[in-house]
């Protein structure tokens, strides 16, 4: 099929049928059909036109992964706006330095983005508020050669640098995967439709089109979650039946230390079997992800050989491919059904490859960016004779597949000439009991550049030794002359794709082994309770946290240190030097238990609704009117109202429940669910604390009211308001 511009690929992505995108924050889940989104991007691209832009304008992205933000995309195309995505973890000074070099005319923010001080005079909207209605804006001449996007690198050390990709650029990439899926799309049927969980930013090119391009291709659904904890990751992939996990090989390395916690027989290598029997054999650890889990698709970074056979041994396809923003980002990918160990693939159709002398990748195909914005000098650099300049080191085999050694300017050559590519070095290092990440760096002495180590270990372990049993592997020319203890808890890497940034573990030509000063914790626990310095004894308690402020503090720590925290513990820890403790644990892998909350689902079944039909306005209401006079204002503003929504009371008493019940209309009375004070039926959660007769009178307690008013618990001071606020947005989403 002929596409001229990315609009033709957009009229099928809002023709096709069925669910395309679901979202869920932690606590609520939305979903999306195709048409849902077809129809709010042309809504979206109707507003921007009215808002006074037009084709070749500037529009940055500012945003955590959502619906809304492919929605947004594709209204932008539809008009011929240019999309600048930036990751929503980088600064808001990098956002700043971008809008002033591009001239943006509006900026789109998400939820978990910090706040903007300077966005050079350009209008903010926010993603998450933007109307799913429909619309139709004027047409607009595009060609393949209109640009669709620039995509800005980090800049963290130099000025930020745009590559411009071309509506040419993304469908020379799209177009031969479409090609490759039509092949073997009848054949998928049977297990349509493929759920894809998408861990990778949507400011990334290879996110991008494992979220905007490839699922419309079969169809398939994406799924977009809040934060990394392995646990929640898992809970996703098993949950919502998901058949394949985009993301970077971090991930695949944090639910390899999860997978063998939660199935032992994980961590112990078995001989060389056929696939079907891999899989048979560890059965437990496909149960953990549910059995229609079946393959990794990594990208944005390099996959470690030991990773990638590791999840390959468990009965795992695992798909990597190889590009860069400025390939639109595909040059190779893998098979899925053709795999070859260590391989990032052969090129895809209309991309060629060659290898420089100097061993560096060259790439040439319409997949390459025309060049850097407003930047001829570099652009020039970026190419030699019409190819363009990786900067990878890599080689080629009869097949045609590609492997990956390293990055040319992060490759150490020794006085003796010989290269020593860091990523060798790090393999062997990892493998060192005791360390948890290493970096590789070459260090100038006496003129002379050597491999020194900067590592990441368990409490205890000793440098010197560890440099020892890694040198012991590896050749003369890689052994480390020293080695040394990074003062933080984790490697500096970037935000969206985990890649490490070694550069950042030296200063001035040496290691830098002095902190950032900076205590994450305490900064958060500051930020949480609107304070600056807290000292290790500052009690939590003298905070005046609230239910809710704790749960947001226990989910940012839990983002931050990508690990998952037990709530109960969480409410126990009494000040911060506690709660450091409890995220070691964490960090260290203890499991621990589940959050203490059961709530009721049987209120919700068609007996229990039957008996509140026929029970509220038989003499609940009636008899709460006795109690209380009612004078109902404002329900004319109900009448119109859009459900889920939360009614909250300006006190709180015993006749709140009712008295709201009875203000309200019919058809709203009905489908209220009540909060209650779990901390009131606390004889019903902990009968072991209590004597009989008071068990059973609060258990009554706690039946009726779940059962006359559809209510359930809501922690206050204990443990469980996560859960609770998970469960109040699934009965919401069901209203």
């Amino acid at each position: 099929m002929r596409r001229d511009t990315l609009v033709d690929f957009f009229d099928d992505l809002a023709r096709a049928r069925g669910d395309f995108l679901v979202h869920d924050d932690g606590y609520r889940s939305r979903r999306f059909t195709y048409r849902e989104v077809g129809r709010a991007a042309r809504g979206f691209a109707a507003r921007v036109h009215d808002a006074g832009l037009r084709k070749g304008d500037n529009v940055i992205f500012f945003s955590e992964n959502r619906p809304e933000w492919i929605v947004a995309f594709w209204g932008c195309v539809l008009c011929g706006v240019v999309v600048v995505p930036i990751d929503y973890r980088a600064s808001p000074d990098f956002l700043t330095r971008v809008s002033h070099i591009v001239a943006a005319k509006l900026v789109l923010v998400g939820q978990d983005v910090p706040s903007l001080r300077d966005t050079s005079g350009a209008p903010v909207w926010r993603l998450h508020e933007i109307e799913w209605r429909g619309g139709q804006p004027p047409p607009v001449s595009l060609a393949r050669d209109d640009v669709a996007e620039i995509m800005f690198t980090s800049g963290a050390t130099a000025e930020p640098k745009g590559v411009v990709i071309t509506h040419r650029n993304v469908l020379a990439n799209i177009t031969p995967v479409e090609g490759e899926v039509r092949k073997y799309r009848k054949w998928g049927k049977p297990f349509f439709p493929l759920r894809f969980l998408n861990l990778l930013p949507l400011s990334h090119m290879f996110g991008q089109a494992m979220a905007t391009f490839i699922p419309p291709m079969l169809p398939g659904v994406v799924i977009f979650m809040r934060g990394y904890n392995p646990g929640e990751i898992v809970q996703q992939i098993k949950m919502r039946r998901v058949s394949v996990l985009v993301s970077v090989p971090k991930i695949l390395d944090v639910l390899r230390d999860h997978a063998r916690r939660a199935a032992p027989d994980a961590a112990t290598p078995s001989p060389r079997r056929h696939w079907v029997l891999r899989w048979w054999h560890f059965r437990r650890v496909h149960r953990l992800f549910g059995f229609k889990f079946w393959a990794f698709v990594v990208g944005a970074a390099p996959l470690e050989g030991e990773l990638e056979a590791f999840w390959s041994e468990l009965g795992f396809v695992v798909i990597q491919g190889y590009g860069l923003t400025e390939t639109a980002p595909i040059v190779t990918l893998n098979h899925p059904f053709g795999t070859k160990k260590g391989s990032v693939g052969k090129a895809i159709a209309g991309v060629e490859m060659k290898i420089a002398q100097d061993g560096e990748i060259l790439v040439r195909g319409e997949n390459v960016t025309t060049g850097y914005f407003n930047a001829a000098g570099e652009t020039a650099r970026a190419f030699e004779d019409g190819w363009f300049r990786t900067g990878d080191i890599g080689e080629i085999d009869r097949d045609g597949q590609l492997f990956i050694r390293g990055r040319k300017k992060e490759m150490i050559v020794t006085p003796e000439g010989l290269n020593v590519f860091p990523e060798d070095v790090e393999r062997v290092l990892n493998r060192v009991a005791g360390v948890r990440d290493s970096a590789a760096v070459g260090v100038a002495t006496g003129g002379e550049e050597r491999v020194q180590a900067v590592l990441v270990v368990d409490p205890g372990v000793d440098p010197d030794a560890v440099a020892r049993d890694a040198n012991a592997q590896l050749a003369d020319h890689q052994k480390i002359r020293r080695a040394m203890i990074w003062p933080e808890p984790e490697l500096p890497r970037t935000e969206g794709t985990r890649k490490l940034r070694r550069e950042a573990t030296t200063k001035g030509g040496t290691p830098r082994l002095v902190g950032s000063g900076t205590d994450v914790l305490a900064a958060l626990v500051g930020k949480y309770a609107g304070r600056g310095e807290l000292s290790p004894k500052t009690t939590l308690e003298e905070l005046g946290l609230s239910s809710l402020e704790r749960v947001e503090l226990m989910v940012a720590i839990e983002d931050t240190f990508q690990t998952r925290l037990d709530e109960g513990a969480f409410s126990a820890a009494r000040d911060l030097s506690q709660l450091r403790a409890l995220v070691d644990r964490a960090l260290a892998g203890d499991l621990l238990p589940a959050e203490p909350v059961a709530f009721p689902s049987w209120n919700r079944s068609w007996p229990a609704r039957a008996i509140r039909r026929v029970s509220l306005p038989a003499w609940i209401l009636p008899l709460a009117r006795v109690f209380a006079w009612i004078r109902v204002e404002g329900r004319q503003h109900l009448e119109a109202i859009d459900s889920p929504v939360i009614f909250a009371a300006n006190h709180q008493s015993h006749m709140d429940a009712p008295v709201i019940l009875a203000a309200l209309p019919g058809r709203l009375r009905y489908r209220v669910a009540p909060a209650m004070a779990k901390e009131f039926f606390r004889a019903h959660f902990f009968p072991e604390e209590h004597e009989r007769r008071a068990w059973f009178t609060n258990s009554l307690n706690y039946w009726l009211a779940s059962l006359f008013f559809n209510a359930f618990p809501l922690p206050q001071r204990e443990a469980g308001a996560r859960q609770t606020l998970r469960y109040s947005s699934k009965t919401a989403s069901r209203s």
